[in-house]
């Protein structure tokens, strides 16, 4: 009966069945089976590190997203629609959500447990210091290392006992900072029973936990966010955080609320609120115009959010979707309540960046996916990494990690793109790749050398640590009035030191990745104020002008024949002529369809091109080597015909500004030489890109916020 009980006759199928061992395997599900959600999810779950985890939102993403692997996680990086510049106009005008659940949540328990991270945080590298319950950013050294040892951003929630403080920090940065703090406070890793539990670390007096999996975050950014988050939403009971959240939801977050400011929410299940065409009503509350500037103080929270078992018991509470969608038709309204009551907490971001402030929302892993179709439902627009970095950009602020250079995850992140474009560059044929050195005079076009660029401008030595980033947020006020000529900071630089600055087209140009920051000369600085859009070109190295005089004497400039005339036929009758092989031109026909001549023809073929092959990989041999010496005697700083100060680490075109932006580092040592270069009162300089041998007029401003995630 080929193995098959199917084939039995039905009377006797169940006695078959039990004496019947097949060895054949089962027959495939159905494409339409082995796609669907649920099963997705638990065959390639978040168990899948060695490819990537997946966040809640992976399997809604990677039907609409094309995903990529980034720091251990798969992440959506750009949608399939052509939705580029509606992205950065709804982050302006509208509203935009992208999942950040890959940040990982650590939590340190102990007595006075913010001050115990004072080691690891510098005070005049961050803004406005939080107040009780509200979230602010670090930036974290190794301990005794500052200047250097910086390990990266983090943000900081300091909850009202003060026995207890949860960090949040970037997947690329967690293990050099976790490496610290276990090496600062001597903590040693325990056993855990639990699979999903959190990883822990203990000594005598501190507990660090983990918890990467259990919490997912969204950021919403725009005008709109919070209106949007108050129609996808529906309240359990009432409390002062719903009222705070009403009166300042139907406002402008921008103006009433105030930077890191904390609100805990109790809401039902968010698929309640899918079916709904409009949004819920709510109880009307006073809007709040920002007067309330000390509510968290009279209104200490009561909130069970970061209460493990109250999550947990929410989980288990949770309906599935099989149960829900039969549940649901047979109401009415629908469902309006069950078993299950969320914590979620919101986290305000006021810091004026146009396309960054908004919302940050902390939720339950198993209810995110839900959340965020709720959220997808109310118009809020989905973007990816690709879209997040642009944002970064047209909000004139850097991106951690791709946009550092001195962390452990910058430098990493800097490798793995001078591997790509060189894979890439060395994929092309040597016809079509681009000559850096011998046409542009670029010495390194994948990387930036911000050590040796350093050592040139104040020639430090490698054993002090090299280059650093000034992230002193005062200092940085300084030499930004010191460049404008409102004090002398300028002499008070610190050897070694980098500084962020903000680059601004005023002409023509689009800036990009690997560009070089030159300082212009005098005769730049008069043709920019005659004509802003001038070309000046970048003179090859191996052909300066004093070599051009020498090569090419006038005597010789006046014997050159002069060229002919366009529309004109030349009478020289050797001008047109080819000299051709009298052996070609008189061959027989018959020894064309010979065998023995084609044959020995095309081995004559093999033999000039393969010499011709040798004859030319030996001269791009010669000619690299030649190159190479160059590089190594060649100073860096003057490698261009104009001093290089510094690199781009990201530039664009700006969508809404309408003109080219980047940023990027110069070293501080060259502030004082561009310090008087002024046109309309803003500080000039050249910006070239490393594939181009044009120099573009740009303003410079340092950049005075500090970088965040």
């Amino acid at each position: 009966m080929a193995h098959d009980v199917r084939r039995f006759p039905r009377t006797m199928r169940d006695f078959a069945a039990s004496h019947l061992v097949s060895n054949h395997a089962k027959k495939c599900p159905s494409r339409f089976a082995r796609r669907k959600s649920a099963n997705s999810r638990n065959k390639f779950g978040r168990s899948t590190a060695a490819k990537g985890i997946w966040l809640s939102t992976h399997v809604w993403h990677a039907k609409r997203f094309r995903m990529c692997r980034k720091w251990g996680f798969k992440i959506a990086d750009r949608s399939y629609q052509r939705g580029f510049r509606s992205v950065l106009r709804d982050s302006n005008k509208n509203c935009v959500i992208r999942d950040r659940s890959y940040y990982t949540c650590v939590t340190i328990q102990c007595p006075d447990a913010y001050s115990k991270l004072s080691p690891f945080s510098q005070k005049s590298c961050r803004g406005q210091s939080s107040r009780g319950e509200e979230e602010e950013c670090h930036q974290l050294y190794t301990p005794g290392k500052y200047p250097y040892g910086y390990i990266g951003p983090a943000r900081f929630q300091k909850l009202t006992t003060e026995n207890e403080v949860h960090v949040w920090i970037h997947p690329s940065s967690k293990p050099q900072f976790l490496k610290a703090l276990i090496k600062y406070y001597e903590l040693k890793q325990t056993e855990n029973s639990e699979e999903l539990g959190p990883v822990e670390f203990k000594n005598s007096e501190m507990t660090v936990s983990i918890d990467s999996e259990n919490l997912s975050r969204f950021h919403l950014s725009g005008p709109k966010c919070l209106q949007k988050i108050r129609d996808s939403i529906r309240f359990v009971g009432d409390s002062p955080e719903h009222d705070r959240f009403l009166s300042v939801a139907a406002g402008s977050v921008f103006s009433s609320m105030r930077d890191g400011e904390v609100l805990y929410l109790l809401i039902e299940d968010p698929r309640t609120t899918w079916d709904r065409k409009l949004g819920l009503k709510h109880k009307k509350v006073p809007i709040d115009n920002g007067e309330d500037l000390d509510w968290r103080a009279n209104n200490p929270p009561q909130s069970q959010f970061w209460n493990r078992e109250f999550r947990e018991e929410a989980i288990q509470k949770r309906m599935t979707d099989a149960q829900y969608q039969k549940l649901n038709p047979d109401r009415i309204h629908g469902v309006v309540s069950t078993e299950a009551k969320i914590p979620i907490l919101l986290i305000i971001r006021n810091e004026g960046l146009k396309a960054l402030d908004g919302v940050d929302i902390l939720i339950p892993e198993p209810f995110a996916k839900d959340f965020w179709v709720s959220l997808q439902r109310r118009a809020a627009r989905a973007s990816g990494l690709r879209d997040e970095y642009a944002a970064h950009l047209e909000s004139k602020t850097l991106y951690f990690p791709l946009d550092d250079v001195e962390s452990e995850a910058g430098r990493a992140s800097e490798a793995a793109t001078k591997t790509e474009l060189l894979d890439k560059y060395n994929g092309k044929p040597h016809n079509r790749r681009c000559k850096y050195w011998s046409a542009l005079s670029v010495k390194y076009p994948f990387e930036y050398k911000w050590d040796e660029l350093v050592k040139d401008w104040d020639s430090v030595e490698e054993e002090s640590g090299g280059a650093f980033v000034c992230r002193d947020l005062q200092k940085l006020r300084r030499i930004e009035s010191g460049l404008k000529g409102k004090s002398e900071s300028l002499e008070e630089m610190d050897p070694g030191m980098l500084l962020p600055v903000r680059i601004q087209f005023f002409g023509r140009g689009r800036p990009k990745k690997f560009g070089m920051i030159c300082i212009p000369t005098n005769e730049d600085l008069i043709s920019i104020r005659m004509n802003r859009n001038k070309e000046i070109i970048q003179t090859p190295p191996l052909l300066s002008k004093d070599e051009e005089e020498e090569e090419e004497p006038m005597d010789v400039l006046e014997e050159t024949p002069p060229k002919g005339l366009q529309g004109f036929v030349s009478l020289e009758a050797a001008a047109n002529e080819k000299p051709i092989n009298l052996k070609w031109l008189f061959e027989e026909s018959t020894k064309m369809d010979d065998r023995t001549t084609k044959r020995k023809r095309v081995n004559r073929k093999k033999k000039e091109s393969k010499k011709r092959r040798k004859l030319e990989f030996e001269s791009r041999k010669t000619e690299m080597e030649t190159e190479e010496t160059q590089k190594l005697t060649t100073n860096y700083r003057f490698s261009a015909d104009r001093e290089i100060a510094g690199r781009l680490v990201a530039g664009e075109q700006s969508v809404l500004g309408g003109h080219g932006q980047a940023v990027g580092y110069i070293c501080a040592s060259a502030l004082r030489q561009i310090a008087s270069n002024y046109h309309k009162n803003k500080t000039v300089v050249m910006v070239r890109n490393s594939t181009s041998k044009y120099y573009h007029p740009a303003y410079l401003t340092i950049l005075k916020n500090a970088i965040q995630i």
